[in-house]
């Protein structure tokens, strides 16, 4: 009975070891994209140098070549897109998004991964270097869709993001407003809050937008040029909240010094 409790405990380490070691960071899982990539550019290179050497000699070993290092590269750029979606995955789940976004991101990630899989069953199967062709052709389609999935939730990510720093603005701007508003002499100020509280409200209703453009990040359509659009209404958004603060700063520096 003691030797089964003492094999029991040692078990039970040894898992703790293993799930201890499997939990990594997004740093981390960042780092392993990074990685996957370089892997990904040395196949990529070792392809290039196999059709060179195929055009110069056309024999049956240089063709077999050419597909052996073709299956490399494809296998190799599916490693990195799988890195590149666990440590997105990763970078949600440590954020402080909201649980459905974070949700919305995993499923989006394991839908991705299952593709992954199913694609590097094509890669396996390759045996042509027209099927080499037809793969890659394949492997771009899903490519795109994976970019419009990590797009649209990284839009859902930013958009919660500005509308927490628009919020915490906002509430700074009614703090000082609520001061100024005990002041005799607070026309200056006011004038400052007034122009403070515009920008934020312009701001705010940037980020509904940008909202609405994120999730006409889809297929069929265009989703990187939504994606875009999106961009550039938070980028405008971004300047209205500075704007927002320097007069917010301006107002603080008239009621303290007075």
């Amino acid at each position: 009975m003691k030797k089964s409790w003492i094999v029991a405990a040692v078990v039970a380490s040894l898992l703790f070891q293993v799930g201890a070691a499997s939990a990594i960071t997004s740093g981390e899982a960042k780092q392993e994209w990074r990685s996957a990539q370089s892997a990904r550019i040395e196949a990529d290179a070792a392809y290039k140098q196999a059709q060179l050497d195929y055009a110069a000699d056309k024999t049956p070993e240089n063709d077999k070549k050419v597909i052996d290092t073709a299956k490399t590269v494809l296998d190799a750029a599916l490693n990195e897109a799988e890195a590149w979606l666990n440590w997105k995955n990763l970078e949600a789940k440590e954020s402080g998004v909201p649980a459905d976004i974070k949700a919305n991101i995993e499923t989006d990630v394991n839908k991705n991964l299952a593709k992954i899989a199913t694609l590097r069953q094509d890669v396996l199967n390759i045996k042509t270097r027209a099927e080499v062709g037809v793969v890659f052709l394949k492997m771009i389609g899903s490519y795109v869709e994976l970019l419009a999935d990590v797009a649209r939730n990284t839009g859902a990510m930013w958009v919660y993001l500005g509308n927490e720093i628009a919020d915490k603005t906002a509430g700074y701007e009614v703090k000082l407003r609520a001061a100024a508003e005990k002041m005799s002499d607070n026309a200056e100020i006011m004038a400052k809050l007034d122009v403070a509280k515009s920008e934020i409200d312009v701001a705010k209703n940037k980020i509904k937008t940008a909202e609405g453009v994120y999730k006409k990040v889809v297929l069929p359509g265009t989703p990187l040029i939504m994606f875009a659009e999106g961009n550039e209404y938070l980028r405008q958004a971004r300047l209205n909240l500075i704007n927002a603060h320097i007069q917010l700063e301006n107002a603080f520096n008239l009621i303290t010094s007075k």
